[in-house]
């Protein structure tokens, strides 16, 4: 894994929460003043299925297309894992959203490529959108080097909540080497598809987005 202070640029990023908040304030059929925070926990009171409508929908905005374009990620990948950039392909971001005190869809255990089956290599970004994430904030917690090991038999779980969640197995001894992510917006971590990683309970009273 890898973590990059900075790398996101703070133009791109403020608009793409203006994005988020223009699809939300569109939900709510609203046009007043209110704030992304707010704005989402509103819309989870009427209709989740909105709020993961909106989280899905981010991957074609073109606020989306800016901020990945500027990730140049391209490059990094083609660094990291000495490929051709011409050979590197990008799926689109979508922008989950953590809200407090709620394990509904947050992951156990998992590699990213558990559910990216007949993949090569895949490279995930993952970054703070609105707030920072850390233990109280909500964030991910991984074990280092883990991916050295391979993909991992996976255990399919559906939540009630509808998440679909490939877990996997992990020993007592790896518990011992637990990172928990600690990143302000405009940070990146980068990690390898098999990374063993899992969601932190968000206990702050704000909502956690991430891209």
């Amino acid at each position: 894994y890898l973590i990059i202070k900075n790398y996101i640029q703070a133009s791109p990023l403020e608009k793409f929460k203006k994005g988020i908040l223009a699809m939300v304030k569109k939900c709510l059929k609203t046009s007043k003043n209110i704030s992304l925070n707010d704005a989402i926990l509103k819309l989870e009171k009427i209709n989740h299925k909105e709020v993961y409508m909106v989280q899905k929908a981010m991957a074609t905005c073109s606020q989306t297309l800016n901020i990945v374009t500027s990730l140049k990620l391209d490059q990094l990948h083609s660094k990291l894992y000495s490929v051709d950039p011409e050979k590197v392909h990008i799926q689109l971001a979508s922008t989950p959203v953590q809200f407090p005190r709620d394990k509904r869809f947050d992951f156990e255990w998992h590699q990213e490529s558990g559910s990216y089956t007949g993949f090569s290599k895949v490279l995930s970004v993952w970054f703070p959108i609105l707030n920072k994430v850390n233990k109280k904030n909500g964030s991910m917690s991984f074990i280092p080097r883990t991916h050295k090991n391979g993909t991992r038999k996976t255990h399919y779980v559906r939540k009630p909540s509808g998440l679909n969640d490939w877990r996997v197995k992990i020993n007592k001894k790896e518990l011992n080497n637990v990172v928990i992510a600690e990143l302000r917006p405009r940070d990146v971590l980068l990690f390898d598809s098999d990374l063993v990683h899992k969601s932190v309970l968000n206990k702050s009273d704000q909502i956690r987005i991430t891209g």
